[in-house]
């Protein structure tokens, strides 16, 4: 299912340098991550949010700022706040709430990222997909190109020492 996007461009971290989004670029000329610039305000209409947020029961829910087409999803988001009762009288407060992880497809909090990320990449037509990472960013790269049928390098720190 296409949806409109509010993705107005892509913007350097550094040098504040325009990209044209709807084109696969990862770094900008200064060497620095493109950042998505959204148009928040067409994003933010009520009617919006109350039509997708019923719809979905996902992370897809907010599909007004990620990207646009079908997306390749896990069914990722959506964990449970459950009771900290410990930590809330600790700190003064009568009750506390923490994030379960759990049920993330992978167990990390890396499935809500990897799921916007593979599903551009896949609208832009990547052929691959690769990351560098220490474990958790891997895993969500394996499982979400896996899911989308696109190839995934993943190289990991402590390999790459041995090997050199």
């Amino acid at each position: 299912m296409a949806t409109a996007t509010n993705v107005m461009e892509l913007e350097c971290s550094q040098c504040g340098k325009k990209f044209d989004a709807e084109i696969e670029q990862h770094l900008c000329t200064c060497g620095k991550p493109l950042l998505v610039r959204y148009d928040l305000k067409n994003a933010a209409a009520p009617s919006r949010w109350r039509m997708y947020r019923s719809a979905f029961r996902t992370l897809w829910r907010y599909r007004e700022v990620l990207p646009p087409g079908e997306p390749v999803t896990l069914g990722e988001g959506m964990t449970p706040l459950v009771p900290a009762a410990r930590l809330g009288p600790s700190m003064g407060f009568a009750t506390s709430l923490r994030k379960r992880r759990r049920p993330e497809p992978d167990g990390s909090f890396k499935a809500r990222g990897m799921t916007a990320a593979v599903t551009r990449a896949k609208q832009l037509g990547a052929k691959i997909l690769a990351a560098p990472t220490a474990g958790n960013a891997g895993g969500a790269l394996a499982a979400y190109a896996a899911a989308a049928g696109i190839p995934a390098v993943i190289v990991m720190r402590r390999i790459l020492r041995r090997l050199m």
